[in-house]
C-alpha cells in the first residue's frame, strides 16, 4: 500500500485528516509537509496534486483525494478499524449535516476571525521579505479564483463589523452543538464520528482566538464536557501533536 498525506502541521483541515487516520489506526503513511508560509501550496508541482492549492490532499495507491471532509470519509471507507460513521441512517445524516456546517459556516467564519489576530501580521513579514509587489505576484499564483480574490481583499485586514458577524455565526454553531449533545456523548448520539473530528478544530481555534468563555462549562456545559472528552482520545492527541518539522529542526 502507498499512502501519502500532504498537509500543514497547524491547519484545521489537516488536523481533520490526521485525526481520521489516527482514529482508524492507520500508521503506515508518508507525511509530506507543505510549507504554507513559503507558498509551497501554490507551487506548480503541488497544484498538480491539489488544483485549489490548499491542504490537505491524500494520495492512496496513486489516486488523489481532496477536500478534508471527503478525505475523512474516504479514510473511513478505505481502511479497516473502528467505524467513524453511525450505523443509524438518521444519525449518519446528522453527521453529514455537521460535515457541511464545519466547512461552510465554522471554517468560513473562523478564517475571518483568525485573520486579523493570527495571520495579518505575517503579511508585514512577507512584505518585508519579498516587497509588496512581489508578494502580490505570489498571491496571483493562487490557482483558485475565489481564494485569490479573498487573499487580495483581506491583505490589509478584515473590517471589524465583518469579524463581529463571523463571531456571531460561530456562536450560533456552538448553540447547535450544545443542543445536539443532548442526544448523547458525541454529536451523533453515543457514536464518536467524523462529525466530532470535523467540528473540533474550529472549537479549538475559537478558543485560541480569545473566545474561551463561549465554550466554558458555565455557558455551555455539554460542549465543555465534549471538548474535554475528545481531547483525551489517543487519536486526537496524536493528530494534534504533529508539529512544524522545520521548527523542530532548528
Amino acid at each position: 500500500m502507498s499512502l501519502t498525506l500532504y498537509h500543514w502541521w497547524g491547519s484545521t483541515c489537516s488536523r481533520k485528516a490526521r485525526s481520521a487516520l489516527a482514529e482508524k489506526g492507520v500508521t503506515d503513511w508518508e507525511s509530506v509537509h507543505i510549507d504554507l508560509h513559503n507558498f509551497e501550496n501554490w507551487a506548480p508541482w503541488y497544484v498538480e496534486i491539489h488544483p485549489n492549492g490548499v491542504v490537505p490532499a491524500l494520495k492512496h495507491n496513486g489516486k488523489i483525494v481532496i477536500e478534508s471532509s471527503v478525505i475523512m470519509e474516504y479514510i473511513d471507507d478505505a481502511f479497516e478499524g473502528p467505524a467513524l460513521k453511525p450505523e443509524d441512517p438518521w444519525e449518519r445524516a446528522q453527521m453529514r449535516v455537521w460535515l457541511d456546517e464545519s466547512e461552510h459556516i465554522l471554517h468560513k467564519n473562523m478564517h475571518l476571525i483568525s485573520h486579523n489576530k493570527k495571520h495579518a501580521h505575517r503579511w508585514e513579514e512577507y512584505i518585508a521579505k519579498h516587497s509588496r509587489e512581489v508578494l502580490m505576484d505570489m498571491v496571483a499564483s493562487q490557482p483558485d479564483k475565489q481564494r485569490r480574490a479573498d487573499e487580495i481583499r483581506n491583505a490589509d485586514g478584515i473590517p471589524e463589523d465583518v469579524v463581529n458577524f463571523a463571531v456571531e455565526r460561530v456562536i450560533d454553531e456552538l448553540d447547535l452543538i450544545e443542543k445536539d449533545l443532548q442526544r448523547g456523548t458525541w454529536l451523533c448520539g453515543d457514536t464518536f464520528s467524523l462529525a466530532d473530528i470535523a467540528v473540533l478544530p474550529f472549537v479549538e481555534r475559537f478558543q485560541a482566538n480569545g473566545y474561551g468563555e463561549e465554550t466554558s462549562a458555565a455557558k455551555r456545559p455539554r460542549l465543555a464536557e465534549w471538548f474535554e472528552l475528545i481531547n483525551q482520545r489517543p487519536g486526537v492527541i496524536e493528530a494534534y501533536s504533529f508539529m512544524d518539522p522545520d521548527a523542530e529542526a532548528c
